[in-house]
């Protein structure tokens, strides 16, 4: 069995509760898997400021609580990277619960500057327990674009989760992404609106 299979049937047991499909069962179709990148706001200026140490400490408590943010959502946390981390949830209306709540923990967190989160949901290639492809860099990129303390949700999310959305009272907005012809439609989710 490839790495890459054995890497989908454990991300399917996750998404299933734990449990993988009994042998004969009929398989259901492949969710459209839905990435989130989340990255804190000015951790290489904090870093300059407070130190190294201070800094790793702060990504490490970061990371704990994406964790275990990720797991009561039902996804599954890929990688950390420094300040960041990169989340596969198998269904979208998952991942913008998952954004609006880590738009909001992380407010609570004293000692955390703001955070600010990309959702995009769209196919990808998994390889090695990892995620490639362009919906993967666009869910990115959105979170680049994002203000401090805001999560960006796309249009391909938006279409498949709107009523999670609608009841978080995300607003309507353009974002401009260099490569892209012209402003691209995406959500906001902010603290103080969900």
């Amino acid at each position: 069995m490839s790495t890459d299979t054995l890497a989908h049937t454990g991300l399917a047991a996750r998404a299933h509760g734990g449990h993988a499909r009994p042998r004969g069962a009929q398989a259901s179709p492949r969710p459209v898997p839905t990435f989130i990148f989340a990255d804190l706001v000015g951790y290489t200026a904090l870093t300059e400021e407070r130190g190294d140490r201070a800094a790793l400490a702060l990504a490490r408590s970061f990371h704990r609580l994406m964790h275990r943010l990720s797991r009561a959502h039902g996804a599954w946390q890929v990688k950390s990277m420094g300040d960041g981390v990169m989340i596969w949830a198998p269904e979208p209306e998952r991942a913008v619960a998952l954004a609006a709540e880590t738009v909001a923990k992380v407010a609570e967190h004293d000692e955390l500057p703001p955070v600010r989160v990309g959702v995009h949901t769209g196919q990808a290639v998994m390889s090695a327990g990892d995620w490639f492809g362009r919906a993967v860099n666009f869910a990115a990129r959105l979170a680049r674009h994002a203000r401090p303390g805001e999560a960006l949700v796309s249009a391909a999310t938006q279409a498949a989760a709107g009523h999670e959305l609608a009841r978080r009272n995300a607003v309507p907005c353009e974002v401009r992404i260099p490569d892209h012809d012209g402003p691209v439609p995406a959500w906001r989710l902010r603290h103080h609106l969900i």
